[in-house]
Parts: C-alpha cells; structure tokens; sequence
C-alpha cells in the first residue's frame, strides 16, 4: 500500500491527466482523483497551516450559507421552471476545484515541475490541432469512438469556425491562446538548438486561433504576446499584431482613408470582418447584446445582492424580462452572464463572488511581482530558461481570468481544471523560499 501511496505515484498520474486533459477528459479527471488522494494522505497535516487556504474556506462557507437558505421556502427564488436542486449540483464546479488548488500544489513545487507540466499541455494537444484541422479542411467531424465507446472525439457541424474536440469554438480559442505562451517560452530559451518542431507548433496555434474567428482569441492572443515577450523578438511579433490590428480596424471602421479600408477589406477574410462589425460605430457597439445582458444581470444582482438567484436562474430571468431565452444567433448567446463576475454574484451573491475575484486579484498581483520583476543570479542560464516558462504560467493564467470578463469558459471541465492547475502553480510560487512551505519528498 505505501509503494502505491507514493509521490512518485502521484506524480506520474497527475502529469498523464495533463497530457490527456484535452483529448479523454474523463480519464484525465480519474488520474487527476487518484493524485489527489496520494497528495493529500501525504500531505494532509498541511491543509490547515496553508494560509492561502483561508479565502477559500471563506468563500465556500458563503457559497454554502447561499445554497442552504436559499433551499428554504422563505428565502426561495420562487422562480417558475426552476429547481433548487441545479443549485446543489453546482456546488460541485466550485468546492472540489477549491480543494484541488492544495491538492495540486506538491506537484507544482517547482520551475522546473512546472515546465514539464506547460510541455505535456502542449504535447497533449495535437490531437486537437489534427481534429481542428480536419474539421475545417476536410469536412470530417466523426464521431471517432475506440475503446468501445469510453472515448469519443467529435467535431460540431455547421459552426462558423474551428472548435476541435471542443463544444464551442470560443473554448477552443482559448485553449490555444493559453498554448501560446508557452510557445514563446520555448522559442526564447538561450541555447542552441533545432526549434523546428516549436515553430510546426507555434505556427498551427497561430493559425488555429484564427481559423476559430472568435473574438476573444484574436485579443487574447495580442495581449499574451504583449506581456509575455521581450527583445527583438518581441518587436517583431508586436509590430506584426499591431499592423493586423489596424487592418482589422480599418476594415471595420470608418476612421481610415477609404482605399485604405478597401485594401484591409481585400486582406482580411469576411468571416474575420463579420465577428468585429459590431466595433463600426458605437450604436451598434452598445446595442450589442452582450450590452443587455450586463445591464440586466446587474439589475438582477440588486434584487438579491448576499444570496443570489441560483445557478442557471439567468436565461430564465433574462427570458421574463426580455421574452428571448438562450439562444437567438450564433452572436447572441442568452444562456450566461457573459462575465464570471457577474455570473458568481448572480448565482450566489456578491461576497462569493467578491472573495474569489479579490483572492485571484491578489495571487496574480503577488506572483507577477516575483515572476517578471525577475533578479538574475551570476547569468545563470538555466534560471533565465526556467524563468521563461513561469511567465509562460503567468501569462497562461491571466489570459484565462481576463477572457472571463467577456464570456464564460470556466463550466468546460478541462480549462476548469487547467485555470485552477494554474492558480496552484502561482500560489506555490508566491510561497517559494518560504520555510514553512518546504518541498515534500519525492517531489
């Protein structure tokens, strides 16, 4: 039994979860389970002394308190076509993940734990790219099924865009602009050597993002490689994105000279265009209906600032207010909030929503401060490379939070996992050099 309950144990089927989180999601969560469950009989006297522990606990009592009163038929929605018990359910896209961000961390002890797990993200993406490939290209959608059904890929017919082994394109934009990064890391380490291989791969996530014409992914993919690089290289590739972004302005705006938009127009696909008319003047830009669902989910808020309405309640309010539910085009999708702020203070109440975002705020802040405002020790080589790739961590984990502010990923198990796989990551970085956060054997 102590040969099984071992960190290396542990290890090993944490790191094959990363490397199928994207392709079998599901035995990726049972390898993940089995890693916590080695994790925490190893680690358990732990739990309580971790400080970065405490808002979580905070946080859960809330979400708790919320779901329990609001279980009581004085304190119900009253909310017609609703049931309480989507309440309860929901509990469990929050409390494990809250559990798996200590439960993570003697896997993450270190840079160099840390690139492995960033490489086996990338590695384990192929079959992505190769069924996000076949989608586009070749009109092949499956389903692909082997293991006598345990695992299925498929791609969704009639989207406007790549989404790969994904539901939704948006998703899979964001799971390749989270890859991106750590393309980056690996193109600026200093050493020699082939890169031919990263640059295969750097130029198929490029690609992928835009062949998916999602909005979030064209500006998170700017963004990353704005924080990310620096040197030569990052001039380059900034002065690149720069000049794709004018087009792509000019196009769609009037605020350019009118052969200069002809000419952006006859460079820039019309299906790329089309995402971004909303950018053509500012009417249509606040008419836009992510606009109305903000504002009403606001208004919601109001209503019932410490409890919430419940998770999921939102289309059904939005459809009583508005008389439009859910889904009207593949642009104006009424199922969420379009904002996870938002969607945590409307589901559960403000001080949930209040404690997790100021918690992931102040890690994000901490692990910045110590990541990017990097002292290098004698030019010490492999401190740089591996420095390289905790910016590739950083970068990976605020793209994803900033990409909550203008949709909903998180309810996808694997960037569920991945975010909170990252937040571990940053936590245990925030508490590097701390005596009291010593590296467990075996790690």
């Amino acid at each position: 039994m102590k040969t099984i309950l071992n960190f290396k144990t542990g290890i090993f089927l944490f790191r094959s979860g990363i490397f199928l989180l994207v392709s079998v999601p599901v035995l990726s969560s049972f390898l993940f389970l089995f890693s916590i469950l080695i994790s925490s009989y190893k680690n358990y006297k732990n739990f309580l002394s971790d400080k970065y522990n405490y808002p979580f606990f905070l946080a859960s009592f809330f979400l708790i308190i919320s779901v329990s009163i609001s279980s009581l038929e004085t304190f119900s929605n009253k909310i017609s076509g609703w049931s309480n018990y989507l309440n309860w359910v929901s509990l469990f896209n929050w409390l494990p993940l809250f559990f798996c961000i200590w439960a993570f961390k003697p896997y993450l002890y270190s840079s160099k734990s840390r690139k492995i797990i960033l490489l086996l993200l990338l590695s384990g993406s192929v079959p992505l790219i190769i069924s996000g490939y076949l989608q586009v290209f070749f009109d092949i959608h499956g389903p692909f099924k082997i293991f006598n059904g345990l695992i299925i890929w498929f791609q969704r017919e009639g989207e406007p865009g790549l989404t790969g082994l994904f539901n939704n394109r948006n998703y899979a934009s964001l799971w390749f602009t989270i890859l991106w990064p750590i393309c980056l890391a690996i193109l600026s380490q200093r050493k020699n050597g082939s890169k031919f291989f990263i640059y295969i791969f750097s130029i198929s996530i490029i690609s992928s993002i835009y062949l998916t014409f999602s909005r979030n992914g064209f500006l998170n993919l700017f963004l990353s490689s704005l924080i990310f690089l620096k040197g030569s290289l990052s001039i380059w590739l900034f002065i690149l994105l720069i000049l794709l972004i004018t087009l792509l302005i000019a196009a769609v705006t009037n605020i350019f000279p009118l052969s200069f938009k002809e000419f952006a127009i006859s460079i820039i696909p019309s299906e790329v265009i089309k995402r971004f008319s909303i950018l053509e003047n500012l009417d249509v830009f606040t008419s836009n209906a992510r606009f109305s669902i903000w504002l009403s989910a606001l208004q919601f808020i109001k209503e019932r600032p410490f409890l919430g309405w419940g998770a999921a309640t939102f289309p059904i309010l939005y459809k009583a207010e508005h008389d439009v539910c859910c889904y009207k085009s593949y642009l104006q999708w009424y199922g969420h909030t379009h904002n996870i702020q938002l969607e945590m203070a409307l589901n559960y109440g403000l001080p949930f929503s209040f404690i997790i975002n100021t918690t992931l705020i102040f890690i994000l802040y901490k692990s910045f401060k110590k990541i990017f405002i990097f002292k290098i020790r004698d030019n010490n080589l492999q401190e740089i490379n591996l420095n390289k790739f905790d910016k590739a961590w950083w970068t990976a984990s605020f793209t994803f939070f900033f990409s909550q502010l203008f949709d909903i990923h998180y309810y996808d198990l694997r960037l569920n996992f991945v975010f909170w796989i990252f937040i571990s990551g940053l936590i245990i970085k925030i508490q590097e050099n701390n005596k009291k956060n010593p590296n467990p054997k075996g790690i």
